[in-house]
């Protein structure tokens, strides 16, 4: 008997060896936060909005499908609730002490970080389903049906619209967030085009077709760098460009590449299939990694034992080490996750299909 019982420990012991050695430990769970009650009538809910972060108080807030704008401390706590008149589809923005979020309602919302008082709101007439990005007193935003906006930023009232009348195309993957570089506007649209617009005025700049001729050539990935601008088109590319004049800096053959994401030296996009690394400088191919999953909110770049991105797939959030192109962890919080997250320093927000926030800490 003891004989077998050597002999069983010791195949035991024999088989504990060749298994896998366990994770290593990246982040740890701060808290959640339920954030929306589930409808009995919902088929797997995505939630597309997102979180940001105020740098100046560390609240964290977000926007949720069902139309509410949440601010929450960094301990959990929530301290306000603002309702739109439509679903939030795209992370707010902070801008001194406004909150500024868009809505399917047709509405770009300005509420006070501090109270969750409305300060002001502007009439879009179109869905407002991006980011909006605030330079020099101006709110810049994408609409989902293809216009560029600037609204005053303290007043809320119109300053101009670009739109490119009878150039519409069509998209399946959103729209990408508008930039400002050095006095400039710039937006993406559906049509393959990419369009710099003075910051004030709204007069046209440049405009450059970026997409190859394909079914769907919206550019729904862009990001700005400094004096550049890095754009994915879904008919097939990604390109450097020159944000003063729209030259073209370099451009790799990408198909159905639609997020985007810079920093390091580094530019990664996402794919219908794929995370793809490149290099910043001249759009090398450094790696690829599969996105295991279907696009979803842009990546985020973060630093924290050197640099990785943590791109959404649907499914979950994807944690990549952005120098070698290994895929680390995944993080499920078991409805998966769609949003892209919002990160400060070691602290990261992410917010699941279920509507839960999540805060990760990162070690």
């Amino acid at each position: 008997m003891k004989l077998l019982l050597a002999l069983a420990l010791a195949v035991s012991a024999g088989d504990a060896a060749r298994l896998p050695p366990a994770p290593i430990k990246r982040w740890t769970l701060a808290w959640q936060k339920s954030l929306v009650t589930p409808s009995p009538l919902e088929f797997k809910p995505r939630e597309v909005g997102g979180p940001t972060i105020d740098d100046a108080s560390g609240m964290v807030v977000v926007g949720t499908r069902d139309g509410f704008l949440h601010a929450i401390d960094q301990d959990g706590i929530r301290a306000w609730d603002f309702k739109t008149g439509g679903r939030i589809e795209a992370a707010p923005a902070v801008f001194d002490d406004l909150v500024l979020t868009g809505s399917s309602d047709g509405r770009l919302y300005a509420v006070e970080m501090g109270s969750g008082r409305l300060r002001w709101s502007y009439d879009a007439l179109e869905e407002v389903g991006t980011t909006p990005v605030v330079a020099d007193g101006v709110v810049v935003v994408m609409t989902l049906q293809d216009s560029l906006v600037g609204v005053d930023a303290k007043t809320g009232t119109w300053k101009w619209r670009h739109r490119r009348e009878g150039k519409e195309g069509f998209t399946i993957r959103g729209a990408a967030n508008a930039a400002v570089v050095s006095g400039l506007a710039v937006g993406a649209y559906s049509d393959g085009t990419v369009a710099a617009v003075d910051l004030q005025t709204g007069t046209v700049r440049w405009e450059r077709r970026v997409a190859p001729q394909g079914d769907f050539m919206d550019v729904d990935g862009l990001r700005a760098d400094g004096s550049r601008l890095y754009v994915a088109a879904y008919s097939g590319v990604v390109q450097a460009l020159d944000a003063q004049t729209g030259k073209e800096l370099w451009s790799v053959k990408a198909p159905a590449a639609c997020r985007v994401a810079v920093g390091g030296g580094m530019v990664v996009a996402v794919t219908a299939t794929q995370v793809v690394g490149l290099s910043a400088p001249d759009g090398k191919a450094r790696w690829t990694v599969p996105l295991a999953g279907e696009p979803a909110g842009a990546p985020v770049l973060v630093s924290a034992s050197g640099i990785r991105a943590a791109v959404p797939n649907g499914r979950g959030l994807l944690y990549i080490d952005v120098m070698a192109g290994r895929l680390l962890r995944t993080f499920d919080p078991g409805t998966g996750v769609s949003a892209a997250p919002a990160v400060r320093g070691k602290r990261a927000y992410v917010l699941s299909n279920g509507g839960e926030l999540i805060a990760l800490d990162f070690v």
